[in-house]
């Protein structure tokens, strides 16, 4: 929003820290988020066999094993094979009372009930084990591959997966084994998206066309204040979202997400006077770091960098440091949390739409999968702007939830939805604005697509978000946005 005054009327710098900051964030990890979804359903690891827990069966039929080493070492590879899970601790107890039982098979069998329960520390350690009392034991090779795999120990387990080829695996195993060789080389690839869409945004300068009259005397408006009305515009917008992961041994990686988007705009020169001329802007971030990274969780440290272009040239340059960590609790549950702080700093040019500034923010998200095609998450964030100013600091708290959910069909139909609800206060009292600003905003961002409609590789999305913002200055930060666009994406 900008700005401009009739008669004697000028406003501080705080009109021009506007709301644009917050649509950048939000963007951004709606963008992440999003990569950091399809690289998920890309990189899962192959699925279970179908039998359900359950008795001993073998070819359809019941048996009672009695405590026989003849009896209990094929019992054993029937329940791990059929993943008939709650009989396979009485076998194993069993199997090891016995004289002349291989530890090695018992070991193992340890290993794939962790695996199972999602006890990977455990699961690696038994599988070593069973390694090490025989080595070149390709059913082992095989598992200890697979357990390596799943907890993201890329060099190991391309180690072991050579090792079990060697072994003398069948035919049929060696083609299991080749397919997680491709899905180890998959994760290694680069991973994104890139899109272009063009539509139309209602306000693009967050307008509201607000009148007031200041100061009268016999009927005639002395002084009086008129805020730009809303300017509509056609747009071209475009993301680019990439990620790549270099294991750097066991479960460290070196972490590299670069990201871009902005957009295009058909309206310029709102008016000869305004400080903004141009609405067009683009945004540019790399984080590089380090990662840690096993079956359940993650924890990454991440130097930021963010330039932010806008009305013709470099607004602001911005460093950080970012800590975010997560943890599956099961298949189905997730909590994150995160830290970050950043410094932005305004060009020579940018300084006449804002003031160098601090943020600091802390968040926490807890998402919940019903199954594969569907996610629940909700988050929230803390946040802490300080200026050089104390009327321009503010202090915000804001709730996100969203919902994404994937449809069956040869159509590939999403959709995802996240709604923001935001309260900031500022840290001062403005004497010129005549109060101590607090603002209420609600953003809701939902895309649609069909992957399934594609041709080369893209695929259509349409991309609904609508902004609303309440303040008590109404008159001068209260707007209503809505931009729609449809875009063609292609995701590698």
């Amino acid at each position: 929003m900008h700005c401009r005054r009739t008669a004697v009327w000028l406003l501080p710098l705080a009109c021009f820290v506007v709301l644009g900051a917050w649509a950048d964030d939000d963007d951004t990890r709606f963008l992440q988020d999003q990569t950091r979804r399809s690289i998920e359903q890309k990189t899962q690891a192959e699925e279970g066999l179908a039998l359900p827990p359950g008795t001993l069966l073998y070819e359809g039929q019941r048996y009672e094993v009695p405590s026989q080493l003849e009896a209990l070492t094929p019992a054993i590879y029937v329940a791990i094979n059929t993943q008939q899970w709650t009989q396979l601790p009485d076998f194993v107890a069993r199997y090891r009372a016995l004289p002349g039982h291989r530890p090695a098979l018992a070991n193992m069998a340890d290993s794939l009930l962790a695996r199972f329960t999602g006890d990977y520390p455990l699961a690696l350690q038994r599988m070593q084990q069973a390694s090490e009392q025989e080595p070149w034991d390709a059913r082992i090779l095989l598992e200890l591959s697979r357990v390596l795999f799943e907890d993201y120990q890329e060099s190991r387990a391309q180690a072991s997966f050579a090792r079990a080829l060697d072994a003398g695996l069948p035919p049929e195993v060696q083609l299991l084994v080749q397919q997680y060789q491709q899905a180890m080389d998959i994760r290694a690839d680069w991973h994104g998206s890139a899109a272009l869409g063009w539509g139309y945004n209602d306000n693009i300068n967050q307008g509201n066309g607000h009148y007031s009259c200041l100061s009268q005397f016999a009927g005639f408006c002395l002084f009086e204040r008129q805020m730009p009305e809303a300017i509509g515009s056609q747009l071209v917008n475009y993301e680019l979202a990439l990620q790549r992961r270099f294991n750097l041994g066991g479960n460290h990686n070196l972490q590299i997400r670069p990201l871009s988007y902005g957009t295009f705009y058909q309206r310029e020169k709102p008016s000869s006077t305004a400080s903004l001329q141009d609405y067009s802007n683009n945004l540019a971030m790399l984080q590089l770091g380090y990662q840690y990274l096993d079956a359940r969780n993650s924890l990454a440290l991440s130097p930021t960098l963010e330039h932010f272009y806008r009305n013709g040239h470099g607004e602001y340059l911005a460093h950080g440091l970012q800590l975010e960590g997560s943890r599956a609790l099961d298949q189905r549950w997730q909590l994150g949390s995160s830290l970050e702080a950043k410094r932005y700093r305004y060009s020579d040019r940018g300084e006449s739409l804002g003031a160098d500034y601090e943020q600091y923010r802390w968040g926490l998200l807890a998402s919940f999968s019903p199954s594969s095609h569907s996610s629940l998450y909700a988050g929230l964030d803390l946040t802490r702007k300080r200026y050089a100013e104390e009327v321009a600091s503010s202090r915000e708290w804001a709730l996100r939830a969203g919902y994404y959910h994937a449809f069956a069909g040869s159509a590939g139909l999403f959709v995802n939805g996240l709604a923001i609800y935001r309260e900031a206060r500022n840290e001062a009292y403005d004497g010129f604005l005549g109060a101590r600003r607090e603002d209420r905003q609600q953003v809701y961002i939902l895309g649609m697509g069909a992957k399934g409609w594609s041709i080369a590789g893209i695929s259509p999305e349409l991309r609904l978000r609508h902004s609303i913002n309440h303040s008590n200055l109404d008159w001068a930060f209260g707007f209503k946005q809505t931009e729609l666009s449809l875009m063609l994406r292609r995701d590698f």
